[in-house]
């Protein structure tokens, strides 16, 4: 009797475990199949087409699982606007320079782009983009609630006047220039001499042809965005200044995600990226070579002793950060391990 109560005990055990095992793997595969959708937007109408490409390869990606909506760029908002969004999971996910990010963040990403940080395309792919400050950034983003992933450029600022061609520092001395509201920006142009004016981009253009300004600081991608690529009239490729951006989750919506969909987003993220920065780069070719061609512009570049005098600019800005970023991060920069680091 004994011998057949513990024979059917252990059937029972048995029954039990395939049970679960069972009741396991219904759970896994009801997973793995579940559909997951989230919404994504931008603040800029010529980012959109990269919004929907997200959309499209995680789609394929995942076999139709994950399910994103394109909401219409600046639908919701400003950038700060959507990025508390994100962090209240109301909207999963947004398409953004870090520069606009930052004024969520208290300017916290600011030495991202302090002057002189990169000096070509080579060096911003290498050092910001896929390299230690993109990782620097992604980790003070990550703090707020805010995922980082799939950088893509943002590109070099440049200044565009109406005035003179600037190939020497005493060309840039004394010219009325809108800058955006970012104190290093500011610092670097009155350190060299102009008169940094803030004022809304949406004014820049009405601004140069009252006189208000002589000209803009800004990518020359970003030149038609303000509308001032028929007014500008010299361009000079300072390439000063550089700051990139992402694809960027909000925690709520992330942390639902498995790794295994995690990886997806992070890889298609990338490869999204990478096709935005390759045309912004082609489309800033394009519009320079357009502005010469119709004889529009005049297209410069910093002389030697220019450029000599703007790396000393950089080193003093630098130094001048220290108690704005710390020493952990300007050391970095001083020491040139965030190249070595990326």
């Amino acid at each position: 009797m004994k011998k057949t109560i513990s024979i059917l005990l252990a059937l029972v055990m048995v029954m039990n475990l395939c049970s679960f095992a069972l009741a396991d793997e219904e759970k896994d595969a009801s997973s793995a199949d579940e559909v997951i959708s989230f919404t994504i937007s931008t603040d800029a109408q010529n980012r959109i087409q990269y919004c929907q490409a997200l959309v499209d390869g995680v789609y394929e990606a995942s076999n139709g699982r994950l399910k994103g909506e394109v909401l219409a760029a600046n639908s919701l908002g400003t950038c700060n606007d959507m990025c508390q969004m994100l962090q209240l999971g109301t909207l999963s996910i947004m398409l953004s320079d870090d520069m606009s990010v930052d004024a969520n963040l208290n300017g916290a990403l600011g030495f991202a782009w302090l002057p002189g940080l990169v000096a070509d395309r080579e060096e911003a792919t290498q050092y910001y983009d896929h390299g230690w400050i993109a990782d620097k950034c992604a980790e003070i983003m990550q703090g707020a609630g805010l995922i980082r992933f799939g950088s893509f450029t943002n590109g070099f600022r440049q200044v565009g006047n109406v005035t003179r061609p600037i190939t020497e520092m005493s060309d840039l001395a004394g010219l009325k220039i809108r800058t955006p509201s970012v104190s290093s920006i500011v610092d670097f142009y009155e350190a060299c001499g102009a008169l940094p004016v803030m004022i809304a981009g949406s004014e820049v253009l009405s601004a140069i042809q009252t006189g208000t300004v002589d000209g803009l600081d800004n990518s020359i991608y970003n030149y038609i965005n303000q509308g001032v690529t028929d007014v500008v009239k010299y361009i000079c490729e300072l390439n000063y200044c550089y700051s990139g951006g992402s694809f960027i989750a909000g925690a709520p919506f992330w942390d639902t995600l498995s790794d295994e969909d995690k990886s997806i987003f992070e890889k298609v993220g990338e490869e999204v990226g990478d096709d935005f920065t390759d045309d912004f780069y082609a489309e800033t070719e394009r519009i320079i070579q357009e502005g010469i061609d119709n004889g529009q512009w005049e297209v410069t570049k910093p002389s030697e002793d220019m450029q000599e005098a703007l790396d000393e600019i950089y080193r003093g800005i630098w130094d001048a950060s220290r108690e704005i970023y710390g020493d952990e991060i300007i050391d970095t920069l001083v020491s040139g391990d965030y190249k070595t680091m990326s």
